[in-house]
């Protein structure tokens, strides 16, 4: 046990003394943390979002045009009252008669799913 406890004290002590010493690096003569390196020349760089788009008198500007499909519209929503199925609304609430929650209806099996 004892030779154990001295081996440990040995190990820390030679890392304690490695820990100690910090060892310079040479720096470069381009590094930029070297004040004696050379500054480099500024450019901006260039913002493609503003840049103009050069047009020839052939080309003729082209208008934007309406997508081929018709936008997505999302379904309709229809809630009602899991007590009084003849209480229909377009937006979330209460049943007026009972105060309960109003649920999104499910769809009637006569309409369509999906319409493509």
């Amino acid at each position: 046990m004892i030779a154990l406890i001295v081996t440990t004290v040995l190990y820390l002590t030679l890392l304690m003394g490695c820990a100690s010493q910090t060892l310079q690096l040479p720096i470069s003569t381009n590094d930029p943390a070297n004040p004696n390196a050379p500054e480099s020349a500024f450019s901006p760089r260039p913002n493609l979002l503003q840049a103009e788009v050069p047009v020839t008198a052939e080309q003729t500007v082209a208008e934007p045009t309406s997508p081929a499909y018709p936008p997505i519209t999302p379904p309709t929503i229809i809630y009602t009252c899991p007590m009084h199925p003849e209480v229909v609304q377009s937006s979330f609430g209460r049943c007026p008669k009972c105060g309960m929650r109003l649920v999104p209806a499910e769809p009637s099996k006569t309409e369509p799913e999906g319409k493509q």
